[in-house]
């Protein structure tokens, strides 16, 4: 494949900060990942292919499957993780795999950046790694790298980005299309030229949100698959904008200009490393509801209040969580509900948690939980929306039936990196993860907990599709 551009190379002064992360990425060696990022890396991986299971009944990747198999190859070298058996191109796989992954609200987040990283990173990285036949180094190098160029990008595009674009398909088809460079070996002029079709392909409305569509899944899908697009016709020569993200007319310009930092894009490289600052998210819902969930059961187990003793809640939070769960309040989907502070509240005080199994379709036609429902309010908090998006915090306060009032803050959610979740507990979730997605062989997932422990080791990494 011709890497060459005829572009002339600049000199490091002159370069953008976007030349300056590719530069960076495109002479990134294996070794140089401290080994704690590597370990982080493989647990995201299992954390990720839990959801990618987890997710395969849900009729936007029914959809996605069907479209697949109709207008992609038979048959590839790349595995649809959820579908044992099928295989097709690259393109094809990152998408039914992204969009799969998306489903169940259990994927990564990045706080800083507002990001979901995994479900755009790992589906792009390894479909393209299957294809080409990379190592499972290989792999976890090009994860790391689609990791750092998703998630400076989302810290860069804002908060006001945010709140206009999900920036997980806006930012993370950068990140996809960075992983999938990586595995093509480009040089840093073909990373500026994939990441420049990937940009100008970015989009992601939250208008989904109103009428609980399929457009959250389609997001991710598409950012996978226009990132290993990008990432392949730059390796073939195709010229991109080689300045997408801080040009005149680039994202920034176009879509946050008001509070963009373009300095994330190449601060602290090679120190900074955004998997480790990636949360696991405990919950089955929305992150923005998730110290909310914490700081409410410990304040329940504290007081020792019964979920019928509740008269009001309130939950203290920052402007873009209210922004964006106030699109969802009415929970008309399991989808949905998952995005309603009020429902995930009900939830979580009706069975002291808010798990996958718990969002069902009977919990949607449960009084209880309806009436619990509306005696919930998000209430805007000055000091903690000073504190977003680098921490997602949350004030509970109760209001019993008897009129005592007892309040109840958390700084950090379970699994982020504050309160990271253990090994053990990834493990655990990733099992009821594939459980809930109907897998019955037991014996074939410790097999790929073990595949990947040792995924570093691997000469490729094929054989991750559960039946």
């Amino acid at each position: 494949m011709d890497q060459s551009d005829g572009r002339p190379d600049e000199s490091l002064a002159s370069m953008t900060r976007t030349a300056r992360l590719t530069q960076w990425a495109a002479a990134l060696s294996y070794d140089e990942i401290p080994s704690a990022v590597i370990e982080q890396t493989k647990l995201l991986f299992l954390d990720w292919l839990g959801c990618c299971v987890a997710g395969r009944s849900h009729a936007s990747v029914q959809s996605m499957l069907h479209f697949a198999q109709t207008m992609g190859p038979k048959e590839g070298r790349s595995e649809l993780v959820s579908f044992a058996g099928v295989t097709t191109s690259p393109y094809f796989a990152a998408m039914v795999n992204g969009a799969s992954s998306h489903v169940v609200e259990q994927d990564d987040l990045h706080n800083s950046s507002m990001i979901h990283p995994a479900t755009v990173v790992f589906p792009a990285a390894l479909a393209v790694a299957q294809d080409v036949g990379c190592s499972g180094s290989d792999f976890l190098k090009a994860c790391v790298i689609g990791y750092e160029f998703a998630c400076r990008a989302g810290e860069c595009l804002g908060k006001e980005h945010y709140k206009a674009f999900h920036s997980t398909a806006t930012a993370g088809v950068l990140g996809a299309a960075a992983a999938t460079t990586c595995l093509l070996k480009g040089t840093s002029p073909v990373y500026l030229s994939a990441l420049g079709t990937a940009g100008t392909q970015a989009a992601g409305l939250w208008q989904f949100l109103l009428d609980a569509t399929h457009s959250k899944q389609v997001h991710t899908a598409r950012a996978c698959s226009n990132g290993v697009y990008a990432a392949y016709v730059a390796t073939c020569g195709l010229l991109g904008p080689t300045d997408i993200i801080e040009g005149e007319k680039g994202m920034i310009a176009m879509l946050s200009a008001r509070n963009a930092r373009p300095e994330f894009l190449d601060s602290k490289l090679g120190q900074k490393w955004a998997v480790m600052e990636s949360s696991f998210k405990w919950h089955a819902s929305c992150r923005h509801t998730h110290a909310a969930i914490d700081a409410f059961l410990a304040l329940i187990e504290e007081f020792s209040i019964g979920w019928g003793d509740i008269e009001q809640v309130k939950a203290y939070t920052y402007d873009l969580a209210i922004s964006i769960m106030s699109l969802s309040e009415k929970a008309e989907t399991v989808h949905q509900s998952k995005f309603s502070m009020g429902f995930v509240l009900a939830v979580a005080a009706k069975h002291g948690q808010a798990m996958i199994t718990d969002f069902t379709e009977q919990a949607l036609e449960d009084t209880e939980l309806r009436d619990f429902q509306r005696r919930v309010e998000m209430v805007l908090d000055a000091e903690i929306d000073s504190l977003f998006p680098e921490h997602w915090t949350s004030r509970i306060e109760v209001t019993t039936k008897t009129g005592s009032v007892f309040s109840k803050s958390v700084d950090a959610a379970k699994g982020d990196p504050q309160w990271s979740l253990t090994r053990d507990e990834i493990e655990t979730k990733f099992r009821a993860l594939v459980e809930y997605g109907g897998e019955k062989n037991m014996d074939f997932v410790d097999e790929i907990i073990n595949k990947v422990r040792r995924l570093e080791t691997e000469a490729d990494i094929h054989g991750f599709a559960f039946v």
